[in-house]
């Protein structure tokens, strides 16, 4: 189907095992081939996330119809009403799937099925909310493995917040690529208020300051560790690079005079995005670990 990205929910999947077999798993691979719980938790994030994507598509067939006609006319011939019934079998399936897992997985989903409607039905329209809220959507079922393990460490908190740094910049990036549509129809984005200038202008002023930030942490950390005893070498590394790159692409984006650059460097999110979850297959040492 159309409305469903195939190749993000494979991501996601790839992504979720690689996180737990190589930062949180005690019993290395066996114990993610073992671990059915884990499975049980992929299986219901991809059925959550594939809902998500249907029930998006859903409330923005008026919008989607100037940006991308192809996936709205695709998505109208199999019809309105049995688009619906699978989103309510996905997020369905999901819960099932959690509830088997554990009654914190159950109540994790949930949630997590509630804000995915909350998003496509309020949030789409509203500025800042709309890029923060889709930027945090998509880290979710990451952070659902963390809910299966039960520990944090700090080397994620480096991981991940670049990450999201990288999705955000993607997310103002897809705003100003559909801003016709959501200009017509009335959604509220960063783009639509603040004008395609200033937007762009304030996307890279975002990923400099954070990339300064970043680099101050990184000096202090070297030089006298404010962090928990932990191996920051790795995490501070592929953070530096991501935010590197979503630095380099928030400044192209401001100097680009032709729309079509923009899609070439989109397609570099997506690259830079499937670089920074896959890069986890480095091998490093455990940091110490904060239990729940």
């Amino acid at each position: 189907m159309g409305a469903i990205r195939w190749y993000n929910l494979a991501l996601i999947a790839i992504s979720q095992y690689l996180i737990y077999w190589l930062t949180f798993s005690e019993q290395g691979f066996s114990g993610v081939l073992y671990d059915v719980d884990l499975h049980l938790i992929v299986l219901s994030s991809l059925c959550t996330v594939a809902g998500a994507f249907i029930i998006n598509a859903f409330y923005d067939q008026s919008k989607d119809l100037v940006n991308v006609p192809k996936t709205v006319i695709f998505g109208r011939l199999l019809g309105e009403t049995r688009l619906l019934n699978l989103y309510f079998v996905l997020n369905s399936l999901a819960l099932f799937f959690a509830m088997l897992a554990s009654l914190k997985a159950l109540a994790f989903f949930f949630l997590y099925t509630l804000f995915c409607w909350f998003y496509s039905h309020k949030l789409q329209k509203k500025p800042i909310l709309r890029e923060l809220s889709g930027t945090i959507l998509t880290m979710v079922p990451l952070c659902s493995v963390w809910i299966h393990h039960g520990n944090w460490h700090w080397g994620m908190f480096y991981y991940m917040g670049s990450l999201a740094v990288l999705l955000f910049t993607r997310s103002v990036l897809k705003d100003l690529m559909g801003h016709k549509g959501n200009l017509v129809f009335g959604y509220q984005t960063v783009v639509v208020i603040t004008g395609v200038k200033w937007a762009k202008r304030g996307l890279m002023l975002l990923n400099l300051g954070v990339l300064v930030i970043y680099s101050m942490l990184f000096v202090v950390q070297k030089v006298k560790p404010i962090l928990p005893d932990w191996n920051p070498n790795y995490y501070l590394s592929i953070s530096g690079i991501t935010l590197g790159m979503s630095t380099w692409v928030s400044i192209a984006i401001w100097m680009a005079k032709d729309q079509q650059v923009w899609k070439i460097l989109d397609l570099f999110l997506k690259i830079a995005v499937v670089i920074h979850l896959l890069s986890i297959v480095v091998k490093v040492n455990s940091p110490t670990a904060i239990h729940w």
